[in-house]
């Protein structure tokens, strides 16, 4: 009897863990030995604190190595062709890591298996309340479904990074929070040569480079002029362009104005986060959390001169809106059940407390966790100016396929910035091709 007892109570304890197992919690008892991790972007950017702080740990324990291949130099749209050919073909990766306009067109075209509830119940559980669903992307049927099993880099919306010292020798102790101001402040904090030449931008706008990042870049400001969605949606769900309205056209004007008429910065002039770090722009306008920790590393000396603050609005009493822009880790669903069974291990294991701790706090990679809010280094004032910056941040992704779509809507801006193109035509000219690119597209959530 006393045999039978404790037989049953060894079965009471293994059981709930076999289940746990099969969401794939169980450490240390895999079969699989190796998973393969594509990963698009250059392995020098920073923020590897997943490769460097979390894999070494997810090896010890679960016996699991992560292999990481990069894919740098190409953009999100050639990613997804790369990784979905794998996949058709057999020759896939295990995980794919990736930011949600690379992993909502995944999802869409079936390349994303969608997490164990209980790996997303565990996701949701980590993050602050307003990423709590970043994770939930659309497939063929029009459904919203989980598919990132972790958050891994780069995450947090778009913001306006700015020079304290040289704001304060032109006078100014806050970023613009207009339009107008956006100009006035440019104007003071922009320097010319002899020959009118800008070799200080007051405001630097991203006008060139990839065509995808231009069209990320302006999304804050359209929205923020009251554009309400790149999107309209009928009563079935079936979408059509949004772009040449009212607010899309005072967006692009915008540039333009800032570019031309105020002159504040010109295309092809150095600028972004790297002419901050080498005073060649006063403010840097729509980059994300990964900046504070790139200038300590890259110009520390600059550190005390940064500042974080929103984006500039249209008109005084509108709601500055920006756009989240986060990281992660969708499974192929072409692997066998084990090879799923341990990527589900590895991904629960990413969510803990130390190993977010590990890879965020003790390395300075923000990301939108519990665990890194009002703690060090993320209780210094540049961290209180980027969260009241991002008070009002919407997932960026509004539906598949958004890689392109941004790019799509990038080259025309281009196009227009350079003046080859009136403001009218490349939104006419991006809203057709979006309009053929969505044709039959529903979305249902």
């Amino acid at each position: 009897m006393k045999k039978i007892l404790i037989l049953s109570l060894t079965m009471l304890v293994l059981l709930p863990l076999a289940g746990l197992f099969a969401e794939g919690q169980k450490p240390g008892t895999s079969e699989v030995k190796e998973l393969i991790c594509w990963k698009w972007g250059d392995p020098g950017e920073f923020g590897q604190g997943i490769e460097d702080a979390a894999w070494p740990i997810i090896e010890r324990e679960l016996g699991i190595k992560i292999k990481t291949e990069y894919f740098p130099g190409i953009s999100e749209p050639e990613y997804v062709i790369k990784v979905s050919n794998a996949i058709k073909f057999g020759k896939g990766p295990d995980m794919m890591d990736g930011n949600g306009l690379i992993l909502g067109d995944l999802a869409y075209q079936g390349f994303c298996e969608p997490i164990p509830s209980q790996l997303d119940k565990k996701l949701q559980g980590t993050l602050i309340p307003s990423y709590a669903k970043v994770n939930y992307l659309w497939q063929k049927d029009g459904r919203k479904v989980p598919i990132w099993g972790a958050m891994t880099s780069s995450a947090g919306g778009q913001t306006v990074f700015w020079n304290t010292k040289m704001y304060k020798e032109a006078g100014l102790t806050r970023s613009m929070l207009t339009w107008d101001e956006t100009f006035e402040f440019g104007q003071k904090l922009t320097k010319k040569d002899a020959d009118g030449n800008i070799t200080r931008s007051g405001f630097f706008l991203r006008t060139g480079g990839h065509v995808g990042g231009i069209g990320d870049k302006w999304y804050p400001y359209f929205l923020s002029a009251g554009g309400g969605s790149m999107f309209e949606r009928d009563s079935s769900g079936r979408i059509k362009a949004n772009l040449n309205t009212d607010a899309g056209r005072a967006a692009v004007q915008f540039y333009l104005d800032g570019l031309y008429k105020y002159k504040i910065d010109a295309m092809g002039i150095p600028g972004d986060v790297g002419g901050w770090e080498k005073g060649q722009t006063a403010t840097v306008s729509s980059r994300r959390s990964w900046v504070p920790n790139d200038v300590k590393t890259n110009a520390p000396e600059m550190y005390q001169y940064l500042a974080a603050g929103p984006i500039p609005v249209r008109k005084k009493g509108m709601k500055s809106i920006t756009t989240s822009h986060t990281y992660g880790i969708a499974v192929n669903p072409k692997i066998s059940k084990a090879r799923k069974e341990a990527v589900w291990s590895v991904l629960s294991r990413l969510n803990d407390d130390d190993l977010i701790k590990a890879r965020t706090n003790d390395i300075g990679v923000w990301l939108p966790t519990k665990v890194s809010q009002g703690k060090p280094p993320f209780d210094e004032k540049v961290w209180d100016q980027y969260l009241d910056a991002n008070a009002n941040v919407i997932n960026r992704v509004e539906g598949p396929r958004f890689a392109t779509a941004y790019n799509v809507i990038g080259e025309q801006l281009n196009l227009i910035f350079a003046q080859e193109l009136t403001v009218e035509q490349g939104l006419d000219a991006a809203s057709a091709k979006l309009n053929e690119m969505f044709e039959g597209v529903v979305l249902k959530n």
